[in-house]
């Protein structure tokens, strides 16, 4: 049975589901439903709406750099030696095949990427970006910010800020 709703526009329900699930993505669909008020087949439409229209990308495990043997996790200001649009195409396409490379933002202003990159040290993390520099990428310069603590991550997009639009 298909939903006649238009994922696009989010009602109260959608939030409150998009909220449950960012907090507790193994949550069991019978206890989802019981949070957010809704019958658990009404709940489980919802949810296959949410992820078959790309609003849900994925469900992730949050792991813990320390107790898995420690990592380095340093963002990178990149800055390309030219802006065409075919440059900025291969920069981005070459940049997905490597996994250190956790994410990377396209950023106006003095630079043109942040990238946030994790090795196990920075012996490799300087060897990591010796390679990118070596792989024809296109980089001009790069500006290295060491994470020394993380105070803040993986923090759940603020739904309730967006309900008020």
């Amino acid at each position: 049975m298909k939903s006649n709703r238009n994922p696009a526009r989010l009602d109260a329900w959608d939030y409150r589901i998009l909220s449950e699930i960012q907090s507790d993505a193994r949550i069991s669909k019978s206890e989802l439903a019981k949070r957010v008020h809704l019958s658990a087949s009404a709940c489980s439409e919802r949810l296959r709406t949410l992820e078959a229209a790309g609003i849900i990308e994925g469900f992730y495990a949050r792991l813990s750099p320390a107790l898995i043997g420690g990592m380095v996790f340093v963002m990178v200001e990149v800055v390309l030696d030219r802006h065409r649009l075919e440059d900025q195409r291969h920069f981005e396409t070459a940049i997905q095949e490597f996994p250190e490379i956790l994410d990377c933002w396209a950023i106006g202003g003095r630079i043109d990427y942040l990238m946030r990159v994790a090795t196990h040290s920075m012996a490799t993390y300087q060897d990591f970006m010796e390679g990118l520099l070596q792989a024809g990428l296109g980089i001009d310069q790069y500006y290295s910010l060491v994470v020394t603590k993380p105070i803040k991550s993986n923090s759940p997009i603020p739904l309730s800020a967006l309900r008020r639009r």
